[in-house]
């Protein structure tokens, strides 16, 4: 596996279980990695709907290379997490104020994907699965 088989567009699928509202969003759309110097940028979009709710959605994070993997940060720069360039499950962490990001990576490049996330906080409790199948 090389850091470039990442690289392209992705269909995206992504199921959220909000469990403090007990509500739960789907969100379709496309995940597309580019380069730019010694970064991938990750680009992704898609709609989010939910009972009867439907919005836009797009989120743009930096996939800087490391020898062994990424660094994952936001467009802003501030540091998300770390992940290796490895065929395994991964487990990964971040801590945003009082909020805690538990992470779990599946990586099958360059064919596909996954990540799930368990994000808890005084106003945040929710699962969130996304899958990236290689268009």
């Amino acid at each position: 596996m090389q850091h470039s088989d990442i690289l392209g567009q992705w269909e995206l699928t992504r199921n959220i279980k909000d469990k403090l509202n007990d509500k739960t969003f789907n969100l379709i759309g496309i995940s597309i990695f580019t380069e730019n110097n010694a970064s991938y940028v990750c680009n992704e979009t898609g709609i989010i709907k939910s009972d009867n709710f439907q919005s836009k959605a797009h989120q743009t994070y930096s996939w800087l290379l490391k020898p062994k993997g990424w660094e994952i940060s936001f467009l802003n720069g501030n540091f998300f997490h770390d992940l290796e360039l490895v065929m395994c499950d991964q487990q990964v962490y971040h801590k945003c104020n009082n909020d805690i990001y538990r992470g779990f990576f599946k990586l099958n490049l360059p064919t596909d994907f996954s990540v799930t996330w368990n994000v808890s906080g005084p106003r945040k409790d929710y699962q969130s699965q996304s899958y990236y199948i290689r268009k």
